[in-house]
């Protein structure tokens, strides 16, 4: 079979929307079995206070999100080869190598997540997996050497972009791993970035990477529904699927992010703010919460109420409410990087972080009005 080098748009395009569909179906097959396993096993999220939910839910949904990613993944990228839709040479070896470093991370993290699921883990030991599966990723090369214009900071010395690096993968692994609070909220935001990633990577006919974020989306949208929209077999992804979900997407940021900065062939000059933008509510909420704990004296991985999602929920909206409203929110911060791209990116940066302090404070003020009237209320019909 000829050998072609420039693959063909439409057949590449039919390769991601398979990897996708394959995805979905294995998810859909697989996550109602994870769900009665659990149950028959009564493997179910532990009740605290700083819970959210009530009942007895499994927490084993994200178990099913790296085998289905690998074997759709794999299983077109087959085929792809077979059919003779192969990359170029130079490229090719970078994409392989990027691939089988990332697997490695990510069986890292599920173990773990596992373990933690299952047994309960301390968050010293999820961190410091955290930071080995971070580490795997600079032997791929895929690191930051260039700040864009940030700070008016621009080439940056190989090992201060390499502890940057492995800096941005265990943070955006962890904030996507303490954003999942409420129903739907983690996979939905995960989906947003990963439907952005798809497109983007499609565009620059980044094909592989294209791939894994359709592999990685396909069983993400069948977990949404049962965690969101069937009571019946209803599913938490637990730290299984959050780590996982957050470290695939902090790969994939770090590729635009690299394939962006100091290069005019894509025109977002402005990327390493278009990626905060990108992933905006988990990053700014893991932030502002790390400094309030720190603030008080008290560890950033302490276990509260402090999240975006606690806000909302006080305010009286129930789950699916407050996961439409924050999704909203991100949306916006998404478009509006996305519009503004082609401005100063410090002035970018420090926009996005003026809303960001002003979405927090509304939410907050709106909070403590309400408990104004209800402690009114109360007031008031104690004195009747």
């Amino acid at each position: 079979m000829e050998t072609i080098y420039i693959p063909h748009k439409m057949g590449m395009n039919l390769f991601i929307l398979a990897t996708f569909l394959l995805s979905i179906l294995i998810g859909w097959m697989v996550i109602p079995q994870i769900v009665l396993i659990s149950k028959k096993k009564r493997l179910f999220d532990a009740l605290s206070d700083r819970k959210s939910h009530s009942g007895h839910i499994p927490r084993l949904g994200g178990v099913s999100f790296f085998p289905t990613f690998l074997l759709s993944l794999t299983f077109f990228l087959g085929l792809r080869c077979s059919f003779g839709y192969v990359f170029e040479p130079d490229v090719q070896i970078d994409s392989f190598t990027d691939l089988l470093f990332l697997i490695s991370g990510i069986v890292l993290l599920f173990f773990i997540g596992l373990a933690d699921d299952l047994s309960g883990m301390s968050y010293k030991i999820k961190f410091f997996a955290q930071i080995i599966s971070a580490c795997l990723i600079i032997f791929t090369g895929n690191y930051i050497t260039n700040l864009g214009g940030l700070f008016g900071i621009y080439d940056i010395n190989e090992y201060v972009g390499i502890v940057l690096t492995i800096l941005f993968v265990v943070f955006i692994t962890n904030a996507f791993n303490l954003i999942d609070g409420i129903d739907g909220l983690c996979s939905g935001l995960a989906m947003l970035s990963l439907i952005v990633f798809i497109w983007w990577f499609t565009w620059t006919e980044m094909y592989i990477y294209a791939m894994m974020a359709a592999a990685m989306l396909g069983v993400v949208v069948p977990f949404f529904y049962f965690n969101v929209g069937n009571k019946n077999l209803k599913i938490f992804m637990g730290d299984t699927g959050s780590l996982i979900l957050g470290y695939i997407i902090a790969i994939l940021g770090l590729k635009f992010y690299n394939m962006n900065v100091g290069s005019d062939i894509y025109g977002f000059e402005s990327a390493p703010v278009i990626l905060l933008g990108l992933l905006f509510i988990p990053a700014f909420d893991t932030i502002r919460v790390f400094f309030e704990r720190i603030s008080l004296k008290l560890s950033p991985f302490h276990s509260d109420r402090r999240h975006i999602h606690h806000k909302v929920l006080k305010l009286g909206f129930k789950h699916i409410h407050s996961t439409i409203l924050i999704l909203v929110l991100q949306i916006a911060f998404i478009a509006l990087n996305l519009l503004l791209k082609d401005i100063n990116i410090n002035i970018l940066f420090c926009l996005n972080l003026i809303l960001g302090v002003i979405m927090v404070k509304t939410i907050d003020y709106l909070g403590k009005k309400k408990d104004v009237k209800i402690t009114a209320g109360k007031a008031v019909k104690v004195k009747e």
